[in-house]
């Protein structure tokens, strides 16, 4: 993915990813009434046709989106959003 010239967020097709790859993935943690969203970067164990599984700190998480180490992690997409503009270059 690349960033738009005109309003910095991202465009383009994500790199893909295969089992054994390092990957960025995001999971909620619950405490009690408290709720808390964390990135992380693990190794991906399985892709499954409802999500991923993904082993950081020898625990194994469940993901419904991962991204390449390189590309802008599925948290950070969600805050900065994805680039709607018209004159995108043709890739």
């Amino acid at each position: 993915m690349e960033r738009c010239q005109k309003c910095r967020k991202w465009f383009g097709e994500p790199k893909e990813v295969k089992v054994g790859d390092q990957v960025a993935f995001m999971f909620a943690r619950t405490r009690g009434r408290q709720s808390q969203l964390c990135g992380r970067v693990g190794k991906l164990m399985l892709i499954k046709s409802d999500g991923f599984s993904v082993i950081y700190r020898g625990t194994v998480y469940h993901a419904d989106e991962v991204a390449h180490p390189d590309e802008p992690s599925p948290l950070t997409l969600a805050f900065s959003g994805v680039c709607e503009c018209k004159d995108q270059p043709n890739e």
